[in-house]
């Protein structure tokens, strides 16, 4: 816990996908996303689709012991290879 400190990484992120009349927010795994990709999810955490907030994750590489951990964790909130969210 605490304030984001420099070379911290993002590695998940939450943003509302909407898919014809459906939405959802999901928390996705943004360590390989691009600059832009990770702005528009951002914004997509709007009041529009009941939004108060956006949740980020980050990691401390220099705190980080076992980064097969991290890995894990990211592959647990990447969606299936079928699915409009996954991101690699």
């Amino acid at each position: 816990m605490g304030a984001i400190q420099e070379f911290d990484v993002l590695v998940g992120i939450t943003a509302i996908k909407v898919i014809g009349a459906k939405w959802e927010r999901r928390l996705i795994p943004a360590k390989d996303l691009s600059f832009d990709t990770i702005l528009g999810a951002i914004e997509s955490n709007s009041e529009k689709w009941g939004c108060e907030d956006v949740v980020m994750q980050f990691v401390r590489p220099t705190d980080v012991e076992d980064m097969q951990a991290v890995e894990d964790h990211l592959t647990f909130f990447n969606p299936p290879g079928d699915s409009a969210w996954r991101t690699a």
